[in-house]
């Protein structure tokens, strides 16, 4: 076999090997796709199955639900602050988490 004929089977041979990596890299990204979609599918649907409630129509308070009330609003914004204070620890612990040697 001649230089000529070397040099062009190694060219075949490079240019098949590249056409398989990229076909692999289709599959692997079709692969993907494919969970994705079945995931949104499956949200979609949740989503459609979701009842539309009405809100209930506003009522007048007297005075003397005023201190229940008020214990209410307290309850519900004490609630929303541990809320936002456990979100706050949690993506603090993550920030921790991280390993900074792997940057």
């Amino acid at each position: 076999m001649t230089g000529f004929g070397l040099t062009l089977l190694l060219v075949a041979i490079a240019s098949i090997y590249a056409l398989g990596l990229v076909g692999y890299r289709l599959l692997l990204s079709a692969r993907r796709l494919n969970t994705e979609l079945t995931k949104s599918k499956e949200l979609i649907e949740d989503l459609n199955d979701f009842e539309m409630t009405m809100p209930s129509k506003a009522e007048a308070n007297t005075g003397a639900d005023l201190l229940s009330l008020l214990g209410q609003k307290r309850r519900i914004s004490q609630a929303k602050e541990q809320r936002v204070k456990a979100r706050r620890r949690r993506l603090l612990q993550r920030i921790n988490n991280i390993d900074k040697d792997k940057r």
